[in-house]
């Protein structure tokens, strides 16, 4: 699921993916408070502060996120709107807490190499929705993205040459063995474990001195970063589907 993450991506899929953040708001260019620090964490070393600054004081006035008081402490969350526009980004987020209906949804296209632009095009948009390849021009995904995915293919005008089909079965083994070769999870999770033994070493140290505490806290922030760029890879499928060792989510609960 190779995407290109913009700077409102981080910062939605943040609080989307990881929780809330805690911090007063007064002024998005005056100094970093500790709450800010840990957000800006998962904002990628080569956006400034100031780009930082400036996509979260947009996305405050444009209610995307708000600021509201948890535990009389002040914290940053996506809104509604918020939600729905990462979800339209990202469609899996949808799914994820959603329990696997069985079902495969298949994409069958053939299209003319003097389109191949528009084959292209339609092969970014099948990885950013997470689909597997198959084959070349076969794809597919556990999620019922149909709908959507055939107002886009209209959209491009593709409708006469992509096939989207819904199956209750597919001939092709074990469904957690299809997975794994589909989307070479293995792979990804070797990356998920490497990420998870750095996060409880991290875990395990005592609390010392403040300029420590503040490496520590450094040293989460890239990993922090490390884990966005897994994502970037990872397709979600539904825990159905991932290998009985995948550390996706307890990776994502350390860094909460």
């Amino acid at each position: 699921m190779k995407k290109l993450f913009r700077l409102q991506d981080y910062l939605f899929l943040a609080l989307a993916g990881i929780g809330d953040f805690y911090d007063e708001i007064k002024d998005p260019f005056g100094n970093i408070a500790n709450g800010y620090e840990a957000l800006y964490g998962y904002i990628p070393k080569r956006y400034r502060r100031k780009q930082y600054y400036q996509t979260v004081y947009h996305s405050l006035k444009t209610g995307d996120i708000e600021k509201v008081i948890k535990n009389n402490v002040p914290c940053l969350r996506l809104t509604s709107s918020g939600k729905e526009k990462i979800q339209r980004q990202f469609s899996f987020l949808r799914f994820q807490k959603q329990k696997w209906d069985g079902k495969w949804r298949l994409v069958i296209f053939d299209i003319k190499e003097r389109y191949r632009k528009d084959r292209d095009l339609l092969r970014i948009k099948l990885k950013e929705l997470g689909f597997g390849m198959i084959q070349e021009s076969v794809w597919l995904s556990p999620y019922d993205f149909l709908i959507d995915f055939r107002e886009y293919i209209k959209s491009i005008g593709l409708d006469e040459s992509v096939y989207a089909l819904e199956v209750n079965d597919l001939l092709a083994g074990n469904p957690k063995s299809l997975a794994e070769r589909v989307w070479n999870l293995e792979k990804i999770n070797d990356k998920y474990t490497n990420l998870y033994q750095e996060l409880t070493k991290i875990h395990g140290r005592v609390k010392l001195s403040t300029s420590k505490e503040e490496e520590k806290e450094n040293e989460r922030g890239r990993l922090r970063e490390q884990y966005l760029e897994i994502l970037k890879e990872d397709p979600c499928l539904p825990k159905e589907l991932l290998p009985d060792d995948w550390l996706g989510d307890k990776v994502k609960m350390l860094l909460g």
